[in-house]
């Protein structure tokens, strides 16, 4: 081997050891990533169960204040029915009043 040769294959060997250094880095940076990465799923799945269970909760609770609206519907219902009632048996007393109030004069 010349000496050419040899200075170019020590050349060609520094640029690959040089490469797989860079390599090696890059690999390094890559890894550091995906373990951030995993480490950011972790805490997304985390926080993803508790707002599912936040959720859940919040869907009783509506649930709930729905089924206590109905019966305050409800109920709102039968004391209007009773005022209507009262209100057409108070007309017709205050007619009656009227009418005996008539007779007397």
């Amino acid at each position: 081997m010349t000496e050419n040769q040899e200075k170019e294959l020590f050349n060609t060997l520094a640029a690959l050891v040089t490469g797989v250094n860079v390599i090696q880095s890059e690999v390094k940076v890559i890894k550091t990533d995906i373990q951030e990465i995993k480490v950011t799923q972790d805490e997304h799945s985390r926080i993803l169960n508790e707002h599912s269970g936040i959720l859940n909760e919040h869907s009783g609770i509506l649930n709930e204040h729905s089924r206590i609206l109905t019966r305050l519907d409800a109920k709102t219902d039968s004391i209007a029915e009773t005022v209507l009632n009262n209100d057409k048996r108070l007309t017709a007393v205050e007619k009656d009043v009227s009418n005996l109030r008539g007779g007397i004069h």
